[in-house]
C-alpha cells in the first residue's frame, strides 16, 4: 500500500462516517473504540514510511530487499483492513458493558427523534442477557409509547420479553408504566400474542395460527400468575377497556346488529376489539390463576367492571333487539360483550369447583372456596343484580337468560354436580359450602327487595326449567330462599 491508498481509505472511512445516519453515527461512537483504528492507521503509516523513505541501509538480519518491501508492502495493507474488521465485528456484537451502558441512552433517543428503531431492536437482541447495565433514564425512553407502537408494528415481540425477564423488570425504575405502555399497544396492535391466545381459545379469526413465540411468551406473562400478579398487568387491561367505552366511538356500531361481532368463523370485528381482548386477557389469567391454584388477589372484580360499564352503554331498540337478522341470545356486540362476562364468570366457577376437588385413592373430598372462588361469587352476583335493572339497556328475554344461568349453577352445585364438573362422584358434602357461597353472595346483592330488581329475579326463577332434574329437585329450596331474604 502507497501513502496514496492510505490517505484513500482514510478519507473514504471519514466519508462513511459522515454520510451515517444520527442513530447509527451513535451506535458506532458507543460500541467501537477509537484506538484499534487510529493504532492500525498508524501503524500502516509507519511501514509505508519504512517502505518508501530513503534511509539508505540494508535490511536487519541480512534479509533479502525485495521480500522485507513486499512484507512492508503488504502489512500496510493488512493493519488498516484487519483493524477495519475487527471494528465492524465489535460493532456488530454490540456488547454492553458497565463501561458504554450509559451512552446508550444516546442511540435510543436518537431513534425516537428519526422514527429508527431497528438499530434498538439489534441491540436489545445481541444484550438480551446484560440488559441489567442499562441505566434508569435509558430504560425510560426505551419503553416509551411511540418507540414500543413501532417495534411492535415491526412485529417485534421485543417489549414482552423484555418484562418477561424478572431480573430485567425489577430494575426498571418505573416498572408499571412501561408494563402500561406495552400492553396498551398489544390490545391496539394488529401482532399482538394477547390477540393470538384469545382467538386460540375463543375463536374469531380464521385462517389463524398461534406461534409458539407467542404461546411461550403468554405463558410467561399474562398466563403466568405471579407474574401477572407483580406487573399489575391488570390494570392498563382495565382501563383499557373503560377508555375505550368511555370515549363513546363504539356506541353507535355495539348498538347495532352484531353478526359479524360475533362470528365464529372469517374474520370477527371482535378479533380487533380492544373491549373484548382486554376482559377476554384477564379472564386467560384468572383461569391460569385456578389452574395453579394460586389464591392472591387477582382483581376479579375488574370483570364485573367491565359489565357494568358495558351495560352502560346498551341501549335497547326493538328494531334491533327484535330483527329477523338478530341472534336472540346476544343481538348486538354490547350484548355479545354482557353474554360473555357472564358466561366467564359461570366458567371460572365452574374451574374453580374442578381445581377444588381432590382425590386419594378411593377418597374424594372437596376444599372450601378460596380467595378467587370468593371473588367470582361476588362479582358474578354483582352482574345479575346490575342486569336486573336494565329494563332500557337490554331485552326482558335477555336479562331473564342471564339472571337464570346463575340460578341455575346454585342448583347444580346442590342437586347437579355432573352439570358442572365430569370427575366422577362428587361428595354432596364439599359442595354445599360451594352452593351456600354462591346463594349467599346473590342473597346480600338482592336484599332489601327493591321492587324492580325482585321482579326481574322472580320472572328469572319462574322461566327455570323444570324439566332439568337439578331444578325440580332444588327448585324449591331456591324459592324459599328468595322468599326469605
Amino acid at each position: 500500500m502507497t501513502l496514496e491508498a492510505l490517505l484513500t481509505f482514510f478519507g473514504i472511512l471519514l466519508a462513511a462516517l459522515a454520510i451515517a445516519r444520527p442513530v447509527q453515527h451513535r451506535s458506532l461512537s458507543l460500541f467501537i473504540p477509537r484506538w484499534p483504528l487510529t493504532l492500525a492507521l498508524l501503524t500502516s503509516l509507519a511501514l509505508i514510511i519504512c517502505h518508501d523513505a530513503p534511509f539508505g541501509r540494508p535490511p536487519l538480519f541480512g534479509w533479502p530487499l525485495e521480500r522485507v518491501m513486499f512484507g512492508l508492502t503488504l502489512g500496510a495493507f493488512l493493519v488498516p483492513v484487519i483493524g477495519a474488521l475487527w471494528c465492524w465485528q465489535t460493532w456488530r456484537h454490540a456488547k454492553l458493558t458497565k463501561r458504554n451502558a450509559a451512552g446508550v441512552e444516546e442511540v435510543f433517543k436518537a431513534a425516537l427523534r428519526e422514527r429508527e428503531f431497528d438499530e434498538v431492536e439489534r441491540i436489545l437482541r445481541r444484550n438480551q442477557g446484560r440488559l441489567a447495565v442499562l441505566p434508569a433514564g435509558a430504560s425510560s425512553v426505551l419503553f416509551d409509547r411511540a418507540m414500543v407502537r413501532a417495534l411492535v408494528d415491526s412485529h417485534s415481540l421485543v417489549h414482552l420479553e423484555l418484562l418477561a425477564d424478572k431480573q430485567f423488570y425489577r430494575i426498571l425504575e418505573n416498572p408499571h408504566i412501561a408494563v402500561d405502555a406495552v400492553v396498551r399497544e398489544l390490545l391496539h396492535s394488529d401482532v399482538s400474542p394477547i390477540r393470538s391466545a384469545v382467538v386460540s381459545r375463543y375463536g374469531g379469526l380464521d385462517p389463524f395460527k398461534y406461534t409458539d413465540n407467542e404461546r411461550s411468551l403468554m405463558e410467561r406473562t399474562f398466563q403466568n400468575p405471579t407474574w401477572y400478579h407483580e406487573t399489575s398487568a391488570q390494570y392498563p387491561l382495565a382501563v383499557s377497556a373503560w377508555e375505550a367505552l368511555r370515549s363513546g366511538k363504539y356506541d353507535a356500531d355495539y348498538n347495532d346488529l352484531g353478526r359479524d361481532y360475533e362470528a365464529r368463523q372469517g374474520v370477527s370485528k371482535r378479533a380487533f376489539c380492544p373491549i373484548y381482548l382486554a376482559v377476554k386477557a384477564q379472564v386467560l389469567a384468572v383461569d391460569s390463576a385456578l389452574h395453579a391454584r394460586d389464591e392472591r388477589d387477582f382483581y376479579v372484580s375488574n370483570l364485573f367492571d367491565a359489565f357494568r360499564f358495558v351495560q352502560e352503554r346498551s341501549r335497547f331498540d326493538e328494531r334491533v333487539w327484535g330483527s329477523a337478522l338478530a341472534n336472540w341470545e346476544f343481538p348486538t356486540p354490547f350484548a355479545y360483550l354482557l353474554y360473555e362476562v357472564a358466561y366467564d364468570l359461570e366458567s371460572l366457577a365452574c374451574t374453580a369447583v374442578e381445581k377444588a376437588i381432590r382425590t386419594s385413592g378411593d377418597t374424594t373430598a372437596i376444599d372450601p372456596p378460596g380467595r378467587v372462588a370468593r371473588d367470582l361469587a361476588a362479582n358474578w352476583s354483582c352482574c345479575v343484580w346490575s342486569i336486573a335493572n336494565s329494563k332500557q339497556q337490554v331485552s326482558e328475554r335477555f336479562r331473564n337468560s342471564l339472571i337464570r344461568e346463575y340460578l341455575n349453577f346454585i342448583l347444580k352445585l346442590g342437586w347437579g354436580p355432573g352439570e358442572i364438573c365430569f370427575r366422577g362422584q362428587v361428595p354432596q358434602e364439599g359442595l354445599d359450602e360451594w352452593r351456600d357461597l354462591f346463594w349467599s353472595e346473590l342473597a346480600e346483592r338482592f336484599r332489601g327487595r327493591e321492587f324492580v330488581h325482585w321482579m326481574s329475579l322472580q320472572e328469572a326463577l319462574l322461566s327455570l326449567d323444570q324439566g332439568k332434574g337439578y331444578v325440580f329437585e332444588g327448585g324449591p329450596w331456591l324459592s324459599a330462599r328468595l322468599d326469605g331474604i
